[in-house]
Order: structure tokens, then sequence, then C-alpha cells
């Protein structure tokens, strides 16, 4: 009886050991896939055990599982889920598991709404968005909600420095004005993850710096599908947007079509303050401003994509981006208030100015890609072709009073000024295996031809005179050769990336006025290293450095004048040099949540917009210009995807910074200034599900800003509170949204100068308090994702227009 006993309770002791299983998740090209989900079920009746996810290594680990006998399931989007028996008597390691790509036979499958969830990879945070609350705006409403990316007078910024926008790993290259309009008019409900590079490889142009990639769905089975939408903002004035998205797939077609009309009318007003100063440095006069700016324009946006399969290995693919502002118009006004020293009002004037402007641009693309064998050797080759024009006629009429509102004086000009741009760029890349290293290889040459013009004109008494000083011809012209390669390595627990990029750049500008004639002429080279360590499943370091150049936007390069009035104008620098960033960064990931990152970047020569007050003129002008150095270092923090309930996760980003500006002063006596500013940024998403069933979502998030220095300015603190709700209707067949942003109205900030004789300021309150109504409806195959592919290039990014 006691060896009976002693027997059973010595089974029962070797039944409830817990043992562990371990393993590696890859591709069929051996390469590691992280964040792929795994989960452990009973063999006899599939019932859930326990489930985790890969690492960065895509290596995975569960532990406390008894003996007995199981099923393994790996699922990961775009993949096929696949199911591996294992007996499990002690400590397992099932070695790697490798998956494959979905093929397009997949059953139909409903699409529900999801919550936004972000995850971390080896360069870049990772922002999954489709079927959320936020796919039912634009692709812009998108990027001002993505963790890490900081959004002000329409530039997108990533720790402090200006970033590229791609879309599906092809880079954007248009204006920030003319990004903002083709991201505006794109809708969010095929945007599927935003992903923001901070570590591109030396595949990426040595001018991306840091990268914003916007990448859209993909469509698995053959077919059609479409969706029309709208949308529909009210801030100050209301704005409305039409579109409409079809997609089509056989076994060798693949076509896309988006299409969309933005009508808007604009709202800004900026609230300035001036403080001119005698040469002893006493003052001379107080000048306050009250400018107004509304906007109207119509904007179409025409994307397509063709991809041909030419056979099993070969890939054709035809795309191009057409954007169209046939009238966009400003029509300004300004009140100034002058007072002197002893701050009474010595006089005023006030100013009337319209803009009228016309602008296309029109981007084509063909890639060829064939595939050489099964084992990672591939080869693709790339044409791209762009046209942009802009034309814009302004004319100014400025009046002057005394205190007491007698009449003083007039002064009219107009302005009549154009830009032609046309590019052409040729790639070809390669990549291969070899030695156990994963190769790539490629090259690419641009060259682009720019031809700008205005024509100055003086109204005195109803006689126009042109003014030949302020006239100019300015034509540009740039040939970049370059070449990369890179070599990637895995290891148990290391990951090494490095990488060189060779630029050769020749440039030229002619103007005429000037009669100058810039060339430049120089070759760099762009190193890129990762290094990754993973000692274990929860925790892996990173170290990176890599270098980049800034190169001037065309018109910045044009030495032409926008006018706000005759005191207060823009101005292009036909000298502008490129900038050079050299930046270092060390990671830290806990669990695949906590990410710790610190940074320290340096530019030389970068390429900012200051403004100078003449004391002796009494004018503010913002000039193009080279500044001596920019220095950044910061750290940050975040954790993603924190389940506080089963219908609450939680994701903070955090960020504390040091930047600081210098440059030589020129309307200080060229003394040497630096500008520096201490602070935070952190941004809180809070995501909900309402509903049992899921069809009703909402986020809540927040973003703060301390403050930071931007050219010669100091910016002002400001919030963001926004809230979105997103219900799906008719079984997902449609879904309507509801946007409120800048809740509390504090969005806008001021900015400051104050330096030696620099005093100025700025309040610029633009339309970021809106409530947007959104609706989209699905029809043809709509229960699958689709995807659309968009053009870009690199040089299109430094095509600007007027502020």
């Amino acid at each position: 009886m006691k060896i009976s006993i002693f027997f059973l309770f010595t089974v029962s002791l070797v039944q409830a050991q817990n043992f562990q299983i371990e393993g590696q998740i890859a591709d069929v090209e051996n390469v590691p896939l992280s964040f792929v989900t795994i989960i452990l079920q009973q063999a006899k009746d599939s019932v859930f055990v326990s489930g985790t996810s890969t690492n960065n290594q895509g290596k995975f680990e569960i532990k406390s599982i008894e003996q007995g006998e199981y099923i393994l399931k790996a699922t990961f989007i775009g993949y096929e889920e696949i199911y591996f028996p294992i007996s499990v008597l002690s400590d397992t390691n099932v070695g790697t598991i490798y998956i494959k790509e979905a093929r397009d036979t997949l059953d139909e499958i409903s699409i529900l709404a999801h919550k936004p969830t972000i995850k971390r990879d080896i360069d870049r945070l990772v922002f999954n968005v489709e079927n959320t609350s936020l796919s039912n705006g634009s692709s812009w409403d998108i990027l001002k909600k993505t963790p890490s990316l900081i959004i002000q007078e329409n530039t997108i910024t990533v720790q402090n420095q200006p970033a590229t926008v791609y879309i599906n790993d092809k880079k954007v290259n248009l204006s920030v004005a003319e990004v903002q309009s083709l991201l505006e008019s794109l809708t969010g409900s095929n945007v599927k993850s935003i992903e923001v590079i901070t570590n591109p490889s030396v595949k990426y142009d040595a001018d991306s710096g840091m990268i914003v990639n916007i990448v859209t769905s993909k469509n698995i089975i053959p077919g059609y599908k479409g969706n029309v939408s709208a949308s529909f903002t009210q801030a100050v004035f209301p704005k409305g947007r039409l579109g409409t998205s079809h997609f089509y797939k056989n076994d060798w077609l693949n076509l896309s079509l988006d299409y969309s009309f933005n009508k808007r009318k604009e709202h800004k007003n900026d609230i300035g303050k001036v403080t001119f100063f005698e040469p002893d440095n006493s003052v001379n006069s107080f000048w306050e401003t009250d400018f107004e700016r509304i906007t109207r324009s119509e904007k179409h946006t025409i994307t397509t994509a063709a991809d041909f399969t030419i056979s099993e290995k070969s890939n054709l693919n035809v795309s191009s981006v057409i954007l169209l502002e046939p009238n966009t118009t400003y029509r300004n006004s300004e009140i100034a208030n002058i007072f002197n020293f002893q701050k009474q009002l010595d006089s005023l004037f006030t100013t009337a100015s319209d803009l009228d402007i016309y602008n296309h641009n029109l981007a084509f693309d063909v890639t060829f890609t064939h595939k050489l064998n099964d084992n990672g050797t591939n080869f693709s080759a790339n044409s791209h072709y762009t046209n942009y024009r802009n034309t814009r006629f302004q004319n100014v009429d400025t009046n002057y009073f005394l205190n007491d509102g007698e009449f003083l004086r007039n002064n009219t000009f107009f302005t009549d000024a154009n830009q032609d741009i046309d590019i052409f760029v040729e790639q070809v890349d390669f990549e291969t295996k070899l030695l156990g290293l994963k190769v790539e290889t490629g090259a690419k040459i641009s060259f682009i031809d720019s031809e700008s013009g205005i024509d100055f004109f003086d109204e005195i008494n109803t006689t126009t005179t042109q003014n030949l000083a302020l006239s100019d011809q300015f034509k540009y012209e740039e040939t970049v050769i370059a070449g990369y390669m890179s070599f990637s390595k895995n290891w148990e627990k290391w990951r090494l990336r490095l990488g060189f990029r060779g630029e050769h750049t020749s440039t030229k500008g002619t103007s005429r006025t000037l009669n100058q004639v810039n060339k430049d002429d120089y070759f760099e080279l762009f190193p890129n290293v990762v290094l990754s360590y993973t000692p274990n499943q929860n925790n892996s370091i990173t170290a990176s450095f890599n270098r980049s150049v800034q190169r001037p936007n065309f018109s910045l390069l044009n030495p032409f004048s926008y006018f706000i009035n005759e005191n207060n104008f823009s101005t292009g620098n036909p000298d502008l040099q490129p900038a050079f960033t050299n930046k270092f960064s060390l990671n830290y990931l806990v669990e695949n949540k906590h990410f710790f990152q610190f940074y320290y970047k340096t530019t030389q020569g970068s390429i900012d917009v200051l403004s100078f007050q003449n004391n002796t003129n009494r004018t503010l002008r913002s000039i193009s210009t080279n500044i001596n150095e920019n220095i950044g270092y910061g750290f940050d923090y975040s954790v993603f995807n924190i389940s506080i309930r089963n219908w609450w996760d939680f994701s903070q980003y955090l960020s504390l910074f040091h930047e600081e500006n210098s440059f030589f002063a020129i309307e200080s006596g060229n003394e040497f200034i630096t500008i520096e500013s201490d602070g935070f940024y952190i941004q809180l998403m809070n995501s909900f599900t309402i509903t049992n069933d899921r069809t009703l979502t909402a986020d809540i998030s927040l973003v703060y800003l301390s403050g930071i220095t931007t050219g010669t300015y100091l910016m002002d603190q400001f919030t963001t509170v926004s809230l979105g709700i997103k219900k799906s209707l008719w079984k997902n067949r449609a879904s309507i949204s509801l946007t409120a942003n800048d809740i509390f109205d504090t969005t806008n900030r001021k900015l400051q100068t104050n330096y030696l004789n620099q005093r100025n300021s700025y309040f610029a309150k633009v339309e970021s308090q809106f409530v947007q109504l959104g609706f989209v409806y699905n029809f043809g195959n709509f229960r699958l994702n689709s995807r659309a592919t968009q053009i870009s290039n690199e040089e299109r990014s430094r095509i600007n227009e007027v502020p």
C-alpha cells in the first residue's frame, strides 16, 4: 500500500513538472521574422494553452508547459499559417520553422475594426492603423497622430530633424506643401501602417535622413473591389473631400486607380510684434501687426498603378501620380500700428495683397523586377520622370496714414513669377546571398533642370514700370551619380548591417540679374552601420551610426522675394550649400514593449530660413541660409500596446531633448549667436473597443511639446487633445467616423526672437481646431485588403513653392 501511494505520488510529481518550448520563425529565405504570433494548443481538442510572439531575432519562448502532445500554431500577416505538432517530454527546442508568403487563393474573410497598434523593429517604429478609428480620415490626419512625429508649419520632423515621406518604400519628392496636399487627398482607409525609420539603410537616398514610410494594404485574391469616400471638416471655414478607389486583380494584372477632389477654404491669422532699435541700442519704435490670410483651393489628385506579371519570376510596374491645383488664391490683409519709443501711436499702414497660383506636378514611374533564383537573388531597374510647373501672380497695395488717419502715401507693385522643373532618374538594384551574407548593391543617376523667372513692376499714379533690379531669370542644373553596397549578417544573438553609399554631385545656378554663376562639384561618402545584440528573448540592445545630406530645395536657391508687404518679405539664396548630418544612437528594447533610446546628432551648415530685422530700413526679412551648426541630443522612452483592460489599450512616447542653432547674425555686426532650448515631448494614445462585436471603436490622444528652437526663434509650448470614434455598418460594408481635433484650442503657439538688436515675435493661429465627419462605402470584393502602389522619387522632394 505504501509502495502504491509512493508510486502514485512520484508519477504525479513527474506529470506536474513544467518545461519550456523555444524556437525561431523565418521566411523561406531564412530571414528571421519578428512579431509572429505563436499559439500553443492541446493536440486532442485545440484548446488554447499559451501564446507569445517572436522577438526581433525571430525567436520565441513559452514557459511553464506540462508534458503532453501539442500543436504549435504560427500566424503572421501576409504569410500562410503553419501548424507544427510537438511532444513535450522535457525542455524542447523546435529549431527554425519556415513560413511562406500567402498565396492568392485565400477564402473571403471579414474585416472588423481594430485598435491602432505599435511595434518596434531594428531601425523603425511601425504604427498599424488599418481598419481603426483613424482610417476614415486622410493619410495626413493619420500622420498627425503617429507616435514620434511632430508636424509644425506643415513640416514633418522626427527627433527634431526633417523627415522625408515615402509611400510603399518609394520616395515622395514633392514640396512640403504638395506633400500635405497629396496626403490630404489620399484616404486613410487604404493605409495599412506608418513606418518611422530613424536609421535608414544605404539603399535609401543620402538626403532622406529620417523617413516616414506609408505602407498601403495588399491585394491577396483576384477580383474587383472599390470604395467611395467623403469627409466634411468644420473649422473656421468648412472643407470637403470626395474620393473613389478601384482595384482589379487577375492572374497576370493588378490595377489600381485612386481619385480625390479637395475643396478647401482656410484661415490663418498672425499677430506680430517688432521692436526696432537705434545704433546705440535704444528703442526707436514698436510695430504691431495683425495679418489675416484666406486661402481658397481646389485640388485634384490621381494615382494609378498597373502591375504586370510577365513570368513567374518577372514583374513590370507602371505607375503615376498627378496633382493638379488649377486655382489657388491667397487673399491677404494686414494692418500695422507703429508706436514711438514712448509707446504712443505715431502712424499706421494697411496692406491688401492677392496671390493667384496655378500648379501641376506630373510623375511617371516604370519598374522592372526579376527574381534570378530562389535563394534571394533579385534584380530591379527603375525609370522616373517628373514635370512640375508653378505660376503665381501677386499684387501688393499699401496705404500709409498718420495717427489721426490723415493719408500719407501709397505704394503699389505686382509680380509675375513662374517655375518649370524636369527630373529624370534611372536606378538599378541587385541583392543576393554570398558567403552567408545578405548583399545589396545598386546605382542611380539623376538629372534636374529648373528654370524660373520673376518680373517685378512698380505702379505709380496708374503708370506701370518694370523694376529690373528686382526682376530675374534663374536656371539651375544638377546631376547626381550614386552607388551603394550593404552587407548584413544574422548570428544566434547578434545582427550586423554595414553599408556605404557614395554620391557625386554637380550643380550650376545662373542668375541673370545678379550676373552670377554658382557651380559646385563634390563627392561624399555616407556610411551606415547597425549592430544589435539579443542576449535573450526579452532584451535587445542596438547601436547605430549614419551620415546623411540635406540639399536645398530648388525654390530656396531662387533669388526671388515673396512679400507680405514692402517691409516684410522672404528671399531665396543662390549661394546655399548642402548640409551634412552625423547621427549616433543607442537603443534598448525590453519585452518588445519598452523602448529606450539615446541619440546625438550634429549638422554642419544646416539649411534653415532665418528671420532678421534691419533696424535702419525698418524691414523684417526671412532668408534661406546655411547656419554654422545644429547640435541635438536626447533620450526617448516609449511603451506600446499595454492592455489596461480587455477593451482599453495604452501607448506612450516620451522624448527629452536639447537643441541648439549657431549662426552669424547678419544684421547685428555678424556676431556669432547660439540659440538653444531644453524641452520634452510626450504623446499619449488610448484605444478603446466599445462594443463586443468590435464594430464601435474610439481613440483619445494627447500631445504636449514644451517648446523648441526653430531657426532664430524659440517656439512656445503647445498641447493637442483629440478624440476619434468609428462605427462599422452593414456587415462592414461601410464605416462612419467622427473626429474632434485640438479640443481645447491649445495647439497654436507663439515664436519669438530676442538677442542683441533683434526682438520680434509672431503668434500664428491656423485652423488646428476642427470637427471632421468621414464616411467610406465599399463595394465589390470589399472584404479583402487592397494595394495601391504610389510613386515617388528623391529629387521631387526638393520642389517647393511660396510660403
